[in-house]
């Protein structure tokens, strides 16, 4: 973010999003949890609301939502 804190943390590989990234809000706190393959959401998201509880889950392929649950 402007203010220097951490907006999302996770590995690259050849310059693309690779394997499980972290997501935080403004305030720092988690906000989502998901994986990526080529830059592409790839596997199972998980998004937190602010009291730190899952708000819903998402599985994708390829940049596809495949599932959705709450």
């Amino acid at each position: 973010f402007k203010d220097g804190k951490v907006k999302a943390s996770g590995s690259f590989k050849n310059n693309m999003m690779e394997g499980e990234w972290t997501f935080y809000r403004e305030t720092g706190q988690l906000w989502q949890v998901g994986n990526f393959k080529n830059s592409k959401k790839n596997g199972l998201f998980v998004r937190y609301n602010k009291k730190d509880k899952p708000e819903y889950r998402e599985t994708f392929k390829d940049n596809k939502i495949v599932k959705k649950a709450k």
